[in-house]
């Protein structure tokens, strides 16, 4: 057999097992409910796992088989599958793929477990590992070998059955203080947020039996507590990030830097005080015990790390436990009939008079033992415990690889092979006749097998106590006023239990109040228990002092590590990203900042001084024609020229992570400024923090963006810890789908719907009437202030087509007319596109929203949350919103490539109604569209011209689709208004007239160049004479589709352009300008290599742009004698310097 392989069998009948030392499991009292990912361990990255492999062991009759599980997705391969609830995720894989399944994220393999004969199995295992964490690692639950062996013996003789009974008074007072607290929170608040309540009360045990604070110390003991509260949950969260984040500079990680060694100079503090035999606390007893084989005591730093082990594990357990079994019990009547019958019989109630109940009575509580055991089994303390494989393993007929086993603790106690009908409170189940019944793994609440909990007597104490005095004095009943918020983290299943507590008329001697319930042991009549109901934890959450610390600790770290949104942008769509994301940080209350990388420039780096304060930096940006976009110019400049002076600490506040965007039709200068962003920022100090895979506008872009998102906050919530209290369902819902809208008044003034100030002086048709296709002449007056140059763009704010607006109200059931309020339905702000005061839907629809372009894959998602599960289109539309690769594939096949728009898709759901503000909410916004200005400011400063190609066409599914912008401009008349403003491009006139020129277009690519001839024209009668200019056109034909063909006409007579048309239906054979350019190899080769000219190309990326880049590569190859790989980096160099410009879309 292969030594790194090894195979475990269940001990029976017919199986010999050697007794093994125990290397047993993490105690689930410790809360560890959350993935943790392997220890430096070599991962085997199988993308596509076979079902069945090979034996390595040739005598063996077994089949092997590897654990099945979902199909990996690109790049996160299954987040998408566990978000955004990890624990419903685990148990729809489970019934999908059985109580073994296998998951792969962060680049690790895991394995969730759910199966008692496989636990039993593991559970034995002595190759295993167990998750190390920075706070108590050495501790009982968490060491490993002979130092758990050596702590484990110590802590038996701690946690006997006589050293816990030594507690009891101690118990006994602080239970009497916990029904004490139940009458203040009640009688102010008239409801008691249990869990809450509880974990107050278990920390104040924890202080008194843990070490030996009393109320006589009352600055220690908050001193203690707030410190103890604080480590213990951070470190938890801690054990679920990379090692890498928990080492970045951040504030949080100084904070626990700092709280570990406040904590320890607390404990020092306390184990310098002198021994005595009196004092019995946990504490004491760890000093004073020893090896009872060895004879060797704990170290100081032992002591520590078992005693804040202990601690830890003690202290959620007790109130979980304690309220579940409360929240149980009022559920059940005959249940809490039975426990105030026992409790009345054990302590020998009269009903008139609180008994407190002493040790051994407590363990004659048969039937409460039962209860608490059932509210384990249905609500353990930890969801999980942790087993970790250092190498290849065989179990039954499973082949497992090196990696963390997460077993299920929740999914096991509610397997339903073992536990019949296990959503049923029911605690006979643990009746010694069916206890002897059960499988040995099937009930794991405190470890299982030799790690089993040794605190759990502890616990168990606690709460009985507690619960003999309670229903002496109390009927808690669920509150009917408050329901229960779901909970928002791994490792709770709720924010809290509200509950209300109903005086018993019989015991009204040991307290004053006025509510009272009529009977002394009949139980009222039993509330319905509500349906968990979703909120934001802010709005719900009772702060203790703690918390209150960390919040403000929250704040003050994100002050010193402002998460800044950055994008360069010269379409929108990285700012249109930018503002997505910075909308979401406002719905998560992430602070950030959200600019330009010059305006950040501006800010920060411009004045030269070293930036103080950490940054975290996401950075969205595009690539225009290899060059960064206007607005991160001088970013770039700022960086080159870091670089260039050697500052190697210059970007050392930035930690940063990059999101290109790019289309790869122009795969020369695809994602080329992006690129140099993640390689300078590095090499001048800057710290890499992530890897996102780059949008492609011609194949995913949306969809690697939904990606982004995805991964962005988790990595926010789990990786970095900075959304400690975040319901992580809140994670990945869409941005702005917190909308609500209401009816309201039409204003008694409103002004009227005008598109802008820039009026339309001129609307005519350029295409001939037989063409069958459209494209419009649109002359814009400009006000005086405005100015341009030859080769800018028009960014315009355009409108969707009225008869769409009108569909797509129709569908939403309203009229356009219809005024409405937008309200949001948390405290988050109200989108900036949408108005504050009354607004008509119509104008909602038809300004802001994209209704015409392809439905994105959040929408499709809130319009599937809107239709019940008998609804026939269900299955369907989640099977494009999932974020597996096939349902990626079936979005763009079935979606995309079909043209499908919401209005669309919606007008096949006629008999759902979405609420506005659930489907507005997500809607994308119009995006501003850039047109190519056709006019020269020298032949008239006081207007311009646009040529607009018109967009129409049938889609797969019959629909007829026209372009948003160009049908917009071409529905115009002469008055009408436009919003609209310049935007500068690198498509410049050279200032040498002199310089020969080449100019490659198709159809209304030749815009840029209509207005360099009237550039060309106000020179040659300024200077006269002037440098070549050769025009290579290429449309349809000449009849049809020749543009401005008695202007170019003209123009060439006149001796301004030498054109070279080619009309590519107008003969048998058709000619592109690639074509024609061949034609003209020599004149080209000439002007560009040896005249030092300049070439300039508009048009379309995909087709035209793409087939003369390939065609000017060939030339330089063949006119320079170089390879096609040489070609190729001449031709980059060409467009970094200018002498080749771009100006082409997707």
């Amino acid at each position: 057999m292969p030594r790194n392989l090894q195979y475990l069998a269940a001990p029976g009948p017919s199986a010999s097992v050697k007794e093994q030392k125990p290397d047993p499991p993490t105690c689930p009292h410790r809360r560890n409910a959350q993935l943790i990912v392997p220890p430096e361990r070599e991962e085997h990255h199988e993308e596509n796992e076979p079902d069945i492999v090979s034996n390595p062991n040739p005598s063996s009759p077994i089949v092997l088989r590897k654990p099945p599980g979902p199909p990996y997705s690109l790049f996160v391969h299954n987040l998408p599958d566990i978000l955004p609830d990890f624990w419903a995720s685990s148990r729809r894989l489970q019934k999908q793929y059985g109580p073994l399944v296998r998951l792969k994220f962060l680049g690790k393999k895991v394995y969730i477990l759910s199966d008692p004969e496989l636990i039993a199995i593991l559970l034995q295992e002595k190759n295993k590992r167990l998750p190390r964490q920075e706070f108590a690692s050495e501790g009982v639950f968490l060491a490993d070998g002979d130092m758990w062996a050596f702590g484990r013996r110590i802590l038996q003789t701690v946690f006997t059955v006589k050293a816990v009974s030594n507690f009891m008074p101690t118990f006994q007072r602080l239970g009497l203080e916990f029904i004490d607290e139940i009458e203040k929170e009640y009688t102010a608040n008239h409801v008691v947020k249990l869990i809450r309540l509880s974990e107050r009360c278990s920390l104040d045990a924890i202080c008194e039996v843990g070490v030996g604070i009393g109320d006589g110390h009352a600055d220690l003991k908050h001193e203690f507590n707030e410190t103890f509260e604080w480590l213990s949950e951070e470190g938890i969260k801690r054990q679920t990030r990379l090692s890498l984040f928990n080492k970045l500079p951040t504030a949080n990680n100084q904070k626990f830097l700092e709280e570990l060694n406040h904590m320890d100079k607390i404990l020092d503090q306390l184990m310098s005080r002198p021994a005595t035999e009196e004092r019995t606390d946990i504490l004491s007893l760890l000093l004073k015990a020893s090896d009872p084989e060895t004879g060797r005591k704990f170290t100081e730093k032992e002591v520590k790390a078992q005693l804040v082990t202990v601690l830890v594990a003690g202290h959620k357990t007790s109130a979980l436990l304690q309220s579940w079994a409360i929240f149980e019990i009022c559920q059940s009547a005959h249940v809490e009939k039975k426990i105030k019958q026992e409790i009345k019989d054990v302590l020998g109630l009269d009903g008139t008079s609180l008994k407190i109940p002493e040790f051994h009575e407590l363990k004659e509580l048969k039937y409460m033992d039962l209860v608490l055991k059932e509210t384990l089994r249905m609500h353990p303390s930890a969801q999980s415990t942790i087993r970790g494989l250092y190498e290849k393993t065989v179990v039954k007929d499973w082949i497992l690889d090196p990696c963390n086993i997460f077993i299920s603790v929740y999914d096991t106690h509610r397997n339903s092979k073992y536990w019949p009908d296990p959503d049923r409170f029911d605690p006979d189940r643990f009746l010694p006749e069916n206890v002897a019944k059960h499988h040995p793994a099937q009930y794991i609440p405190f470890g299982g097998h030799s790690r089993t909990c040794l605190g759990n007597v502890y616990a168990i104490t606690e709460v009985k106590l507690n619960l003999c005095l309670l229903y002496q004095l109390y009927v808690p009943r669920v509150s009917a006023l408050h329901p229960i918020i779901e909970g928002n983290d791994l490792l709770f299943p709720p924010t809290d239990l509200p509950m209300s507590f109903e005086k018993r008329k019989k015991m009204l001697g040991h307290f004053k109040g006025e509510r009272q319930s009529d009977d002394s042991f009949v139980s009222a009549p039993i509330i319905k228990r509500p349906e968990p109901q979703k909120k934001l934890p802010q709005n719900n959450k009772i702060r203790t002092a703690s918390e209150t610390s960390r919040l403000m600790h929250m704040k003050e770290e994100m002050t010193m590590g402002t998460f800044h949104i950055l994008y360069g942008s010269n379409t929108g769509t990285s700012k249109e990203f930018a503002l997505t994301t910075a909308r979401k940080a406002i719905e998560l209350n992430v602070k950030h900042h959200v600019s330009s990388l010059d305006e950040y420039y501006d800010k920060y780096l411009a004045s030269g001084q070293a930036v103080k304060e950490n940054h975290m930096v996401l950075i969205i940006t595009s690539t225009w024609n290899g060059h960064p976009p206007d607005n991160a110019k001088k970013f770039k400049n700022w960086m080159m020229d870091c670089q260039k002076a050697g500052k190697k600490d210059a970007a050392k506040h930035m930690n940063f992570s990059v999101f290109g965007v790019g289309n790869s039709q122009w795969n020369i200068t695809y994602l080329a400024f992006p690129k140099l962003l993640e390689e300078s920022l590095q090499k001048i100090g800057g710290t890499k923090i992530s890897s996102y895979e780059p949008g492609d506008e011609d194949k995913d872009l949306q969809t690697k963006f939904e990606a982004l998102q995805d991964i962005l906050w988790y990595f926010f919530a789990v990786e970095l810890g900075m959304l400690p209290s975040m319901d992580r369902k809140t994670l990945i819902r869409p941005a702005g789908s917190h909308l609500d809208f209401i009816l309201a008044d039409a204003p008694i003034e409103h002004k009227k719907e005008e598109g802008g100030q820039y009026a339309i002086t001129e609307v005519r048709e350029l295409q001939s009437e037989g063409s069958g296709r459209s494209t419009v002449h649109v002359e814009v007056a400009l006000p005086a202030d405005v100015k341009y140059e030859a080769g800018d763009h028009l960014e315009i704010t355009a409108w969707n087509h009225p008869h769409l607006v009108d569909q797509m109200c129709k569908s939403l059931g309203y009229d356009s007319n219809t005024w409405l309020k937008a309200v949001s339905k948390s405290n988050l702000p109200i989108p900036s596109w949408c108005p504050l005061g009354p607004v008509r839907l119509g104008q909602i629809l038809s300004r802001e929203l994209d209704i015409n372009g392809v439905i994105t894959r959040p929408v499709i998602q809130a319009i599937t949350e809107a239709l019940s599960d008998q609804h026939p289109y269900k299955a369907k539309l989640q099977r494009y919103g999932g974020k597996t690769q096939e349902a990626l594939e079936a979005y763009e096949k079935e979606i995309v490539k079909n043209g499908i728009n919401v209005v669309e898709l919606l007008s096949q759901l006629p008999d759902v109604k979405i609420p506005l503000g659930v489907l507005l909410g997500v809607l994308p916004t119009l995006k501003k569209r850039s047109y190519s200005i056709s006019s020269s400011p020298k032949r008239d400063s006081s207007k311009l011209t646009l040529s607009v190609g018109q967009v129409f066409f049938t889609t797969a599914t019959g629909r007829e689709h026209s372009g948003v912008a160009s049908v917009y401009l071409g529905r115009l008349q002469v008055g009408s208004k436009i919003e609209c403003h310049v935007v500068t491009s690198p498509m410049r006139y050279p200032a040498d007239h002199m310089t020969p020129v080449i100019c490659v277009c198709n159809g209304t690519g030749l815009a840029p160049f209509r207005g360099f001839l009237q550039e060309r024209e106000h020179i040659q009668q300024q200077h006269g004479s002037i440098g070549q200019l050769h025009l290579f056109f290429g449309c349809r034909s000449r009849k049809e589709d020749f543009i401005y063909a008695d202007e170019l006409l003209d123009y060439e007579a006149r001796g301004l352009v030498k054109l070279h048309v080619a009309f590519s239906r107008d003969q048998g054979e058709k000619v592109y300008v690639q074509n024609k350019m061949r034609q003209e190899e020599e004149l080209i080769a000439d002007i560009l290599m040896k005249q030092n000219g300049r070439f300039y190309v508009c048009g379309d990326a995909r087709t035209m742009a793409k087939d003369v880049q390939e065609e000017l590569r060939r030339m330089i190859a063949k006119f320079s004698g170089s390879t096609a790989e040489e070609a190729k980096n001449k031709f980059v160099e060409m467009v970094q310097e200018e002498r080749v410009v771009l100006d082409v879309w997707g």
